[in-house]
């Protein structure tokens, strides 16, 4: 697929000129309530918990074929069309779409940065109600070299020094302290990378600009070209992680989408 012709990380003010374009798809991951108040003109609403599949010991993995084409043609996903995605919390959930569009190939996309937050503040239009949506039926599968690993993966590479893992979580659950699964802890070898750090709530929610982010990346030695594996406790919060450091350059970056509530509640997977 070509190079998208917009930036990963779009301005509100750049996308309101676009906003007629025709294949440009905005989709909107805030609460349908929200939604239904206020959204980006144009924008149709996604339920986030559709990209998620519920397992046993695990809440974020990925669905599969068919729901996921299910899915995806509800807002009318084509290949022409470059994705704008957005949430009116902190991007988290619209981050986790634009990573799911990576796992099938369709690179053509942007975070509208600061999500619904600087949308509103910054005074630009915005529609009520719900738009119609244009139901594809397209087919749509996970591509061979998708950036997604699983537990068996992660077991044999963690001593794999070419390897970096990343868990986006709060440093308390990091340490063990606040624990949401069986064990608490960390997967050996992680480094914590909180999401929280690189978004300026002052700036209506917005990923801090690249140089803060960058010295942030700095100071906890990530390597740009290794590959990096993120994480958090349903692959949420570590989506927004990915998209950060993918803006940043990052180019061989993965995701665990069981995250901490699949090997956190392994009894038999290591733990630090």
């Amino acid at each position: 697929m070509s190079k998208p012709s917009l930036p990963l990380i779009l301005e509100p003010e750049q996308l309101v000129p676009l906003l007629d374009s025709k294949n440009l798809l905005i989709i909107d991951l805030s609460d349908l309530k929200t939604h239904r108040c206020y959204h980006v003109p144009g924008a149709l609403h996604l339920s986030y918990n559709q990209l998620c599949q519920e397992l046993p010991n695990s809440v974020g993995d990925i669905p599969n074929n068919a729901p996921l084409s299910q899915t995806l043609n509800q807002i009318g996903l084509t290949a022409k069309h470059h994705v704008i995605a957005y949430d009116n919390g902190d991007n988290a959930q619209a981050c986790r779409l634009l990573w799911t569009l990576d796992l099938i190939g369709h690179n053509q996309y942007s975070l509208l940065n600061g999500g619904l937050s600087a949308w509103l503040d910054e005074d630009h239009p915005n529609e009520t109600g719900i738009n119609k949506t244009h139901t594809g039926t397209e087919t749509f599968s996970y591509q061979t070299d998708a950036p997604s690993v699983d537990l068996l993966y992660l077991l044999q590479h963690l001593n794999d020094k070419n390897i970096q893992i990343i868990d986006a979580r709060s440093p308390e659950e990091f340490s063990g302290q606040e624990n949401r699964a069986q064990r608490g802890g960390h997967i050996p070898k992680a480094i914590n990378l909180d999401h929280r750090r690189l978004i300026s709530p002052e700036h209506s929610m917005r990923l801090k600009p690249k140089n803060e982010l960058s010295k942030i990346i700095k100071e906890i030695k990530l390597k740009p070209k290794a590959e990096t594996i993120c994480y958090c406790h349903t692959h949420r919060r570590s989506a927004l992680v990915y998209i950060a450091l993918k803006s940043l350059g990052f180019s061989n970056l993965k995701a665990y989408p069981g995250s901490w509530a699949e090997w956190g509640n392994n009894l038999d997977t290591p733990i630090e």
